[in-house]
């Protein structure tokens, strides 16, 4: 059986490394992203089709910010985090669904 919670401890970590290649390389090459974390700041959502989508995306975020995430609480499919980024601190809540293979085709952020 596949633990997702253990991919998204992989994926706080990707976060904290600031590294998009080991982000994206969590994720299915056909898959969906949408961070909607920071909406009540106003920022738009962080869309991303694809694992190449993915990786640009996050090269995006990490040219311009240093990310910290800490994970708060696991779930079984998902988990509430909170992400340091620039001078905010975004509470989220992401759920992800894996493959047969332990690869995110879907991952969706909101604010908690």
């Amino acid at each position: 059986m596949i633990d997702v919670a253990e991919i998204l401890q992989k994926y706080v970590a990707g976060l904290n490394s600031g590294n998009a290649e080991q982000v994206a390389a969590l994720f299915a090459e056909e898959c969906s992203f949408v961070d909607g974390g920071a909406r009540p700041w106003k920022f738009p959502d962080v869309v991303a089709s694809g694992r190449e989508g993915v990786k640009k995306a996050f090269e995006g975020v990490f040219a311009t910010y240093t990310v910290k995430a800490n994970i708060v609480r696991q779930n079984p499919n998902s988990m509430e985090y909170d992400v340091d980024l620039a001078e905010l601190h975004i509470p989220c809540i992401g759920a992800a669904t894996v493959d047969e293979n332990g690869l995110i085709t879907e991952y969706i952020v909101r604010p908690r």
